[in-house]
């Protein structure tokens, strides 16, 4: 039987990294794009990779929604 191989997704080349700048356009298109947010009073911030969601929303549920949105956002 053959067993498949791992797939290899997100494994780029040797030091290379998504920018800033990159991450947070995604983040904010995610943000924009999401039918469970509204992203209207969030700011989007990105350092060093970390991405970091300021603001408010209507409630925890919809504090973790924007989470859940952002989470896949590569980099």
């Amino acid at each position: 039987a053959h067993i498949a191989e791992p797939g290899h997704a997100g494994k780029g080349p040797k030091g290379w990294k998504r920018t800033d700048e990159r991450i947070y356009e995604d983040v904010s298109e995610a943000l924009y794009l999401s039918p469970e947010v509204d992203a209207s009073a969030i700011e989007v911030a990105v350092e060093d990779g970390v991405v970091y969601l300021r603001g408010t929303v209507e409630s925890r549920a919809s504090k973790r929604a924007a989470e859940r949105c952002v989470d896949h956002v590569a980099g």
